[in-house]
């Protein structure tokens, strides 16, 4: 009776030390939880150029669609409208887009005509949308918190649209921005140091790379 009792005490502990393990890894994998919307943390908000930037150049090298571009990118930051001219280092502009962020109005000032495409132009749009954090009017934001690395994510959602921004809590500098839409993925990601704007950006996606390092 006692070898009895002492396998089943055994096979008890077995049983529930699994238990246990199961359960830590379980919670181990998971790693980012929601952050209640009234909690002070969502003062903190992520931005990829800070409030107080006015302009920045970038050596800029683009592939789209198998052609490769290189040159300068100059971002210049207006009181409601952020202004994106790239161009060759000879001066030969590529294109000149103007971002608003009152009204989410995109105007194209210029775009050489091998780049003059619906497809290229909504890639463009999209893609620089993102980096100025410019959204359709109606969409809704949730907030999240990665357990391991305690960076904050915040997802804007619109009409099957999302975009998920990665940031640093305390100081809302980006890390990276994900978007989804119909297949579609876009990721960009970003180095923020103690500037007003990001160190280098790289976006990826099929048929668009680009990297952007300051200068």
């Amino acid at each position: 009776m006692n070898s009895l009792r002492c396998a089943k005490i055994i096979i008890n502990l077995v049983v529930a030390t699994t238990l246990m393990l199961s359960l830590f890894a379980v919670h181990a994998c998971r790693t980012t939880g929601r952050v209640p919307v009234d909690t002070q943390i969502k003062l903190s908000q992520p931005w990829v150029f800070n409030v107080d930037f006015q302009k920045a150049i970038y050596k800029t090298n683009m592939m789209i669609y198998g052609k490769e571009i290189t040159g300068l990118t100059i971002i210049k930051k207006t009181g409601s409208s952020f202004r994106l001219v790239f161009m060759s280092e000879i001066g030969l502009k590529y294109f000149d887009m103007e971002f608003f962020l009152e009204n989410n109005r995109i105007v194209t000032h210029y775009i050489i005509s091998v780049l003059n495409k619906k497809p290229v132009l909504k890639m463009l749009s999209d893609n620089f949308s993102l980096l100025f954090m410019i959204f359709p009017e109606k969409v809704s934001e949730e907030f999240y918190q990665d357990a391991m690395t305690n960076n904050m994510i915040k997802e804007y959602s619109s009409k099957g649209h999302r975009s998920k921004y990665i940031f640093d809590p305390n100081f809302g500098m980006a890390s990276s921005i994900h978007y989804k839409n119909k297949g579609r993925n876009i990721i960009i990601t970003v180095n923020i140091t103690d500037n007003l704007a990001p160190q280098t950006i790289n976006f990826n996606q099929p048929g668009f790379n680009l990297r952007m390092e300051r200068l």
